[in-house]
């Protein structure tokens, strides 16, 4: 009787474990999603330099690592980007992270981003500080859409938003803006 009742809990776990593998291929088994992709290839201690039509250099960035990703996006960290153009408002722009999407050529900072150039009316030294900025080479453009902070000798001042375009010597506080004149001696 024992053998009877071992043989038959044997042959219904067979059955079990054959129905269970026979269902298998019916389950759409979905990878888990994953914030995390992997880098193509990761760089330390990258330098880039972007060169215009004439073939003199437009741009200069370093970042302390760049990661390439299979979609042809990147991410920097410890970014510094030097915008060459321009006789004379260049920028020197530090961010503690930068990306491109793919396929695009406009390079996104975040973190503290901090933008050193000058007013263009009177030449003045500028900090511009905010969470986000874009650096667009092709249009010749530094922007943003959120909160702009602008520190000089003469002006202090925020604003939602700020277009820079140093190919034009043109610097535009877009929205909101509040700017304190000091009087210099």
């Amino acid at each position: 009787m024992t053998r009877i009742a071992v043989a038959t809990i044997a042959v219904a776990a067979l059955a079990g474990l054959l129905f269970t593998l026979s269902r298998i291929d019916d389950i759409a088994l979905e990878p888990a999603a994953s914030d995390d992709k992997l880098p193509r290839y990761t760089l330390s201690g990258a330098e880039l330099t972007r060169f215009d039509a004439a073939g003199q250099p437009s741009m200069k960035a370093t970042a302390a690592t760049l990661e390439y990703f299979d979609d042809e996006s990147a991410l920097a960290t410890t970014l510094v980007v030097d915008v060459l153009s321009g006789a004379k408002t260049p920028w020197h722009i530090d961010a503690p992270t930068g990306a491109l999407s793919p396929g695009s050529r406009e390079l996104k900072l975040s973190g503290e981003v901090v933008a050193n150039g000058q007013w263009p009316d009177n030449g003045e030294a500028l900090v511009l500080r905010s969470p986000t900025m874009t650096v667009d080479p092709d249009t010749h453009v530094l922007r943003t859409d959120a909160v702009v902070h602008a520190d000089s000798r003469s002006r202090k001042g925020t604003a939602v938003g700020m277009a820079a375009n140093w190919e034009k010597q043109d610097l535009r506080l877009l929205n909101n803006v509040k700017m304190r004149y000091e009087a210099t001696r």
